[in-house]
């Protein structure tokens, strides 16, 4: 009866199917991805959202962003090192001081917040961490799941139902942010 009892239970574990990889513990991921998004010199995130908006962003620390917005055939390219912002609508950069909420918005994709661990995630033969956050705008309205990798804790994407970011070409040579040199002339200043 024993053997018998055995087997079945071989049998039951065997059809139940693949059960889901285990996910580590929050403290650990909360540490070892934001350690890893720290340590990156480097990496470009694409952000696309179901309203048509796309975003391409290079990063390169410690302060240097590049991004490229396109929406409604429309695009706009925005530099921003440090405080300063460069922004161009055509050809020329316009020099500007960057909101103190743009530049914190940039800084915070590499403090993306670990609010829950989930299941590992398999996808084409790889096995994927994944964990739950709140974007960490003044809104804290996104809620998105995240898959990052297991080796190197860096973050590979963030996606909900109407918004995807992709994390790639981390420490990449070619990932350079560099000042404009086709800066437009300054508006003149009023009347005295």
């Amino acid at each position: 009866m024993d053997r018998r009892l055995a087997s079945l239970a071989l049998l039951a574990l065997l059809a139940a199917g693949p059960v889901a990889a285990r996910a580590d513990d929050l403290a650990t991921v909360r540490t070892k991805v934001s350690s890893a998004m720290h340590a990156a010199k480097s990496f470009v995130v694409t952000t696309t959202a179901a309203t048509g908006f796309s975003v391409t962003m290079t990063f390169a620390a410690p302060d240097r962003y590049h991004s490229t917005l396109a929406y409604n055939g429309q695009g706009r390219d925005v530099v921003l090192i440090g405080p300063v912002a460069y922004i161009s609508d055509g050809a020329a950069y316009r020099k500007t001081d960057a909101p103190p909420e743009v530049v914190a918005a940039q800084a915070q994709l590499r403090d993306v917040p670990v609010d829950q661990v989930l299941p590992d995630k398999t996808a084409s033969g790889r096995t994927w961490g994944q964990f739950a956050t709140t974007s960490a705008g003044p809104q804290k309205d996104q809620h998105l799941i995240c898959t990052y990798d297991k080796k190197t804790y860096r973050i590979n994407d963030c996606s909900n139902e109407g918004l995807t970011l992709i994390f790639s070409r981390y420490d990449d040579p070619d990932n350079v942010v560099t000042i404009p040199t086709n800066l437009a002339p300054p508006a003149p200043g009023p009347a005295h």
